[in-house]
């Protein structure tokens, strides 16, 4: 089932997004910041703006494409229905983590034409931990996209990943799931999230932060694609 929802993006926007998102943050960072800044600010635009909003774009798109169909006689064929919840909640997340690939072995490149200004083993970490921080952020636009539309689904992303996570990552509020990956960059990169370099001092890299950040967003990821696979399981009535 899997493979069949990969066949279905076929030629479509979502999988051309996948590497467009990272190339073009990189390539706008150099544009707008130079080459020595090209890491730094394309990890922050990352992050905070494009990384939420090409997500919430693919999770749209991928539930969209079948539900405007009314799932093309799905439903009276496969006898496990939050199958299908659960496939489409998969292949994003292997698109997310191919988007997040990219973003590192292009911005390694970069770091080498001109000067790292993030360690490749940092860039790495960063990478993965975005990857994981984020993907419970699937299930859930998916489920909004599939109650209100496209245009909702990305505002609200952006309202929480951008605004809110901003505002909480560098508070006491911190584990709010929707601030802890630029909360986590604090640590990693050294990058706040209003652009600017963390002080000496500050945000000193902490693993039982990390740990208990990465343990938040895994058990949403679980929780919020049990539910909403149990609410997409009685669409049927």
């Amino acid at each position: 089932m899997i493979k069949a929802e990969h066949l279905k993006q076929k030629h479509s926007f979502q999988k051309i997004l996948i590497w467009l998102a990272p190339t073009l943050t990189l390539l706008f960072a150099f544009v707008l910041m130079g080459g020595n800044y090209v890491q730094l600010g394309g990890y922050n635009w990352w992050y905070m703006l494009i990384l939420p909003g090409s997500m919430a774009l693919i999770a749209s798109f991928v539930i969209n494409n079948d539900s405007k169909k009314k799932f093309h006689g799905l439903f009276s064929v496969v006898i496990d229905k939050n199958k299908i919840w659960y496939s489409k909640i998969i292949l994003c997340t292997i698109y997310l983590s191919i988007s997040c690939l990219i973003f590192f072995l292009e911005g390694t490149i970069w770091g080498y034409l001109f000067k790292n200004t993030i360690s490749i083993k940092n860039s790495f970490l960063a990478s993965v931990i975005l990857f994981i921080t984020y993907s419970w952020q699937i299930p859930l636009f998916m489920y909004i996209s599939m109650k209100f539309n496209t245009g909702i689904t990305i505002i609200i992303s952006l309202i929480c990943n951008f605004a809110i996570g901003a505002i909480c990552a560098v508070k006491s509020i911190w584990w709010i799931p929707f601030a802890i990956p630029a909360r986590l960059m604090c640590y990693i990169i050294g990058v706040l999230p209003n652009g600017l370099s963390v002080e000496s001092g500050t945000y000193i890299f902490n693993m039982k932060i990390i740990l208990i950040a990465l343990a938040i967003t895994i058990i949403l990821y679980m929780i919020i694609s049990y539910l909403s696979a149990l609410w997409f399981k009685n669409q049927e009535v």
